[in-house]
């Protein structure tokens, strides 16, 4: 096997389809347990990364508006034995093309032959060339287990003893017809209701904001609002703290996967066979076949900025068929 002692890892995009792409760095660090694994990515992520992430030694931040001479000379610096381009986009491919002549260069399809791989398979498949082994599991990737005792005593005080129910009510502002409707959520926080050992958590960013805030009003002293609040490291511990997170296609249900919480993943715009909650699609509430809208930012049979039409079809009593299923409660909870 070729021997690689400095890899660079390509993947500007945003927080799932990084989460996604973390057991690739897993599998290189198992496979050349004595390279250093350079991760270049988004700003915003290097914190987690670094930080939570045994498998990356160091990450670049990647300037999407820098100029390109500028964005080569960043590459040329790494001095990497290995570029594995998880980008498929057009100038990590130019990069590639600039790359020294040392440089081994791996790059991953964005369309596979098999459309139902799943995202973290196509990844993977990039590096197999190069890699005899794999882990004998590839998530979690990220560990935060140092913070959860600080995030538990701020966010929950006296309620840590818990168990903590993670719900993920938003999909932020880009692909709104990815989210379950928001009576979805009433009824789901009415259910736990009679479940006084259960306490749902509110999560996601400030494009949650109002959408928690609804919520919580309507919930108040059911559940905790916490969508806003957090920094991502912290969102990372809590989402570990958590029994169980329901959420739709979004960062943090990649995240949750990452940290080796079950993922209730409710889908419709997008398929989970490509996209879902790796290792969880025995919990995946799938209307994909049911979605006349697939590929498109926004549902063509429902007011833009809703959940998709299809997103419609989840009804409450599967989800809480889920719930149970992970909770193994004896007494199960009903709509």
């Amino acid at each position: 096997m070729t021997s690689f002692s400095n890899i660079l890892i390509f993947q500007p995009a945003a927080i799932g389809d990084v989460m996604l792409a973390t057991p690739v760095a897993k599998t290189l660090k198992h496979n050349f347990a004595g390279a250093k694994i350079t991760f270049w990515g988004h700003p915003s992520l290097r914190e987690v990364l670094m930080a939570l992430c045994p498998y990356i030694d160091e990450y670049i931040e990647y300037d999407r508006k820098a100029r390109f001479i500028s964005i080569l000379k960043t590459f040329w610096a790494i001095q990497s034995d290995l570029y594995v381009d998880l980008s498929n986009s057009t100038k990590g491919m130019i990069m590639a093309a600039f790359a020294p002549g040392k440089t081994r260069i791996v790059a991953y399809k964005k369309q596979p032959d098999d459309l139902n791989l799943h995202a973290v398979e196509n990844f993977l498949e990039t590096v197999e060339p190069i890699c005899e082994d794999k882990p004998s599991s590839l998530f979690p990737t990220l560990f935060p287990e140092a913070l959860t005792a600080e995030v538990a005593s701020e966010v929950l005080g006296d309620l840590q003893n818990k168990v903590l129910i993670g719900i993920v009510p938003g999909v932020g502002r880009l692909r709104p017809h990815r989210a379950w409707i928001l009576d979805g959520w009433h009824y789901l926080l009415n259910a736990l209701v009679d479940k006084p050992n259960c306490l749902p958590i509110l999560i996601g960013g400030t494009d949650e904001i109002e959408i928690g805030a609804r919520l919580a009003q309507e919930h108040a002293g059911q559940c905790i609002d916490l969508t806003g609040k957090l920094e991502l490291m912290q969102t990372a511990a809590l989402l570990k703290m958590c029994r169980v997170v329901i959420s739709s296609d979004t960062g943090p249900a990649h995240l949750a996967a990452a940290v080796g919480t079950p993922v209730i993943g409710l889908y419709g715009p997008t398929y989970p066979a490509r996209s879902g909650p790796y290792g969880y699609g025995h919990l995946t509430i799938d209307q994909s076949e049911h979605c006349r809208c697939q590929g498109l930012k926004y549902c063509a049979l429902a007011n833009p900025d809703s959940p998709g039409e299809c997103m419609h079809r989840i009804m409450l009593p599967e989800v809480l068929d889920k719930l149970n299923q992970v909770l193994g409660l004896t007494e199960e909870i009903v709509a």
